[in-house]
């Protein structure tokens, strides 16, 4: 079997403030609107950005492991030991750019105007294909200056507020791994309109994904046929993303 291979050719890197005042917002929110990783894509971000992400000469998703010790003293039947204790593992961000101070809204501008501010970040290795990530970090102004006469670059490191959701695999075909943020909703209670549980998760993002059981199927609950006027909405906006349980099978719109 043959080695691995894999470089980034086509790169897409993305940002948006995060605005807690946006309608339904949730902290658990891994991108704008609570989309997830598999359904968002960049143009849900800043338009700004997609001039950003073409400065872009680096970017590494980094993981900081966080491990303590236990100092447990020797005993008349056992050596001393020292018991490793891992906490959560901390994620970083580690960006190198191109400096544009000379653009008016370039990503020094962007990093510097919003500097310590909280931000939803989009880092696609293939475009919006898959593997892409998403996630929420804290904003640090970049390096603006230095030597004469040279290709002027800048290096920022992201924290991130939380372990990131990541998409691995291709366009043909990816698995979702979900980090610190909302999870996909796995049950819908019948309402007008109902709601998705577990409190918090992301619904489907259309209802032929709900029907499709993608990316989890959904328990309807109740698990008889719902009742005149009861529907869920997926992520799809208007009548066209509700979908009700018929007692047998999800289907669109509400119930008749």
């Amino acid at each position: 079997m043959s080695s691995v291979i894999f470089q980034i050719e086509s790169g897409t890197f993305r940002l948006k403030v995060v605005d807690k005042a946006e309608a339904g917002y949730s902290d658990t929110w891994q991108a704008p609107g609570g989309k997830t990783v598999d359904v968002v894509t960049a143009a849900d971000y800043d338009a700004g950005s997609a001039a950003w992400g073409c400065q872009a000469t680096s970017g590494a998703l980094v993981a900081a492991p966080n491990v303590t010790t236990v100092e447990v003293p020797a005993t008349f039947c056992e050596p001393a030991q020292s018991v490793p204790q891992p906490a959560t593992t901390s994620y970083t961000l580690d960006m190198t750019f191109l400096q544009d101070p000379n653009v008016v809204q370039g990503i020094n501008r962007f990093l510097f105007e919003h500097d310590t501010e909280e931000a939803y970040f989009f880092y696609g290795l293939d475009g919006d294909n898959p593997p892409k990530m998403i996630g929420r970090l804290r904003l640090i102004a970049g390096t603006i200056g230095g030597a004469a006469r040279t290709t002027l670059t800048f290096d920022v490191s992201l924290p991130l507020s939380r372990k990131p959701d990541v998409e691995f695999g291709d366009a043909t075909s990816s698995e979702v791994v979900e980090g610190g943020g909302a999870t996909a909703a796995t049950g819908a209670t019948a309402g007008v309109p109902g709601s998705w549980t577990p409190t918090g998760s992301t619904p489907p993002a259309t209802v032929a994904d709900l029907i499709a059981g993608t990316p989890h199927a959904v328990t309807a609950s109740p698990t008889t046929a719902w009742t005149t006027g009861q529907y869920v909405q997926t992520q799809a906006a208007g009548t066209g993303g509700r979908a009700h349980w018929s007692g047998s099978a999800w289907v669109s719109g509400a119930t008749p």
